[in-house]
């Protein structure tokens, strides 16, 4: 990659569009947002920890405004009758979302009551949410070793989607961070600090065998890691022949790059304006690929025509994206007052062609995703620190929780990547070395 996609269409494009919805909503000042970054000192583990679950923490002077509770309309599952739940209007820029309290909405939804829950012990690692794919009859997903000890610095691992358990596994040279499916092949993006170069290796998913290994510039110098971790702004997706890669450039500026599946030849390459900060979620549907950025913003683009499709700011941060044709989800932080008795989080539901919010299900939750007919939402955050464990699978269309489940924790040591096949939700817990199926 050059300097010369600092002309690319599309990177002129995202600009111009940045700029001019920048006038309209005023970005929060980056010194009045806290990340909870004590979880990553008390893991003390080699792999680099999604900051997903940030609470944005707004003291004043920002273009949010919260108004007092109201309550929204929800009707309790097997009984059909309305039930007030307590709700928190949030007003950031010309958006107006809604926070439901928690608790309440707990306290009307089912626990799950005939599922099947499952956990296989593996030192599976997630570097962000999305460090699982499905395909092929399989979960995919990735395992770190110590390279300081033994080369390679990792493996990806085919998991029986049926039985729950390890079929094969396959060593990746470098350290993998994102892994997707699609076009007939698994794909694992890695790196290495000094490493030169990031790589994306393709593995046939029937033989567990490398296909090919196509090396995207990461720096003369190696790549390095970004603020604390360079990794969790790492993703891979898949639509049709194009492999797209989330990455972080030379200068630290994030980056989309189009593989083509077919001859592996790096087609062209899009800085993401710096005023959107890092990409944060990557995901893909037949209308396009989708990133969700550090700063709030959802954008959409063709990577075969090279047009931006839509560009939306929805919150101060994307902190997980689902793409879908049945709609894409996504869940953002809000900016809140500091004592607020309620978390600075929401799930939404996406026009899966224009990223117009489609639905607003007022769910503090901290991960989402969809397999285009089923929802789950993982987890929450302060001060619903109880629901940390906390599974829910979401009505598509009226965006309420329909049924729950709690999944083990311990302390801060939380669930921290999900992703749905075949209707069935598959949880990742890499503190505790587990990787849970919970089935309807």
């Amino acid at each position: 990659m050059t300097d010369e996609h600092l002309n690319d269409r599309i990177g002129s494009l995202l600009q111009g569009v940045a700029t001019r919805i920048e006038r309209e909503v005023v970005p929060p000042d980056p010194r009045l947002i806290t990340d909870w970054t004590a979880r990553h000192q008390r893991r003390q583990r080699y792999r680099l920890l999604s900051l997903a679950a940030a609470v944005v923490l707004v003291t004043g002077g920002l273009a949010a405004a919260v108004v007092l509770p109201g309550s929204t309309m929800k009707r309790h599952a097997g009984v059909g009758r309305a039930v007030a739940v307590a709700s928190y209007p949030v007003r950031f820029g010309n958006v107006q979302l809604v926070v439901k309290d928690l608790p309440a909405v707990l306290s009307k939804t089912p626990t799950i009551a005939n599922s099947i829950i499952k956990s296989l012990q593996l030192p599976v690692v997630s570097a962000n949410h999305s460090s699982i794919a499905f395909g092929d009859g399989s979960v995919w997903v990735l395992e770190h070793t110590d390279a300081s000890v033994r080369a390679p610095c990792g493996r990806l691992v085919a998991v029986n989607a049926s039985s729950v358990t390890v079929r094969g596994s396959v060593a990746i040279p470098l350290c993998p961070d994102a892994v997707a499916y699609g076009a007939g092949s698994v794909w694992v993006l890695s790196s290495q600090i000094g490493a030169t170069g990031y790589q994306l290796v393709q593995v046939d998913p029937s033989t567990l065998t490398v296909r090919s290994t196509v090396t995207l510039e990461g720096g003369s110098g190696g790549v390095k890691p970004q603020g604390d971790t360079g990794a969790k702004y790492l993703f891979v997706t898949v639509q049709g022949s194009e492999v797209v890669v989330a990455l972080q450039g030379r200068t630290g500026r994030a980056e989309l790059v189009q593989v083509d599946a077919t001859n592996r030849s790096v087609v062209r390459s899009v800085r993401v304006p710096a005023v959107d900060g890092p990409v944060t979620a990557l995901g893909a549907n037949s209308a396009g690929i989708w990133a969700g950025t550090a700063n709030g913003w959802v954008m959409s683009f063709n990577p075969r025509s090279g047009v931006l499709s839509s560009a939306h700011r929805l919150g101060t941060r994307v902190v997980s994206l689902s793409a879908a044709n049945s709609g894409v989800w996504v869940t953002v932080n809000l900016p809140v007052p500091a004592n607020a008795p309620y978390p600075g989080l929401d799930t939404l539901r996406l026009d899966p062609r224009t990223g117009s919010i489609a639905k607003d299900t007022g769910l503090p939750m901290v991960f989402v995703s969809t397999d285009g007919a089923s929802v789950w939402v993982l987890g929450s955050a302060p001060p619903y620190q109880s629901a940390a464990g906390l599974l829910g699978n979401v009505d598509p269309a009226s965006g309420a929780m329909s049924v729950v489940v709690e999944l083990r924790v311990m302390s801060y040591e939380t669930p921290d990547a999900l992703g749905v096949y075949r209707g069935s939700v598959w949880v990742i817990n890499d503190a505790l070395g587990t990787l849970t199926k919970v089935s309807r």
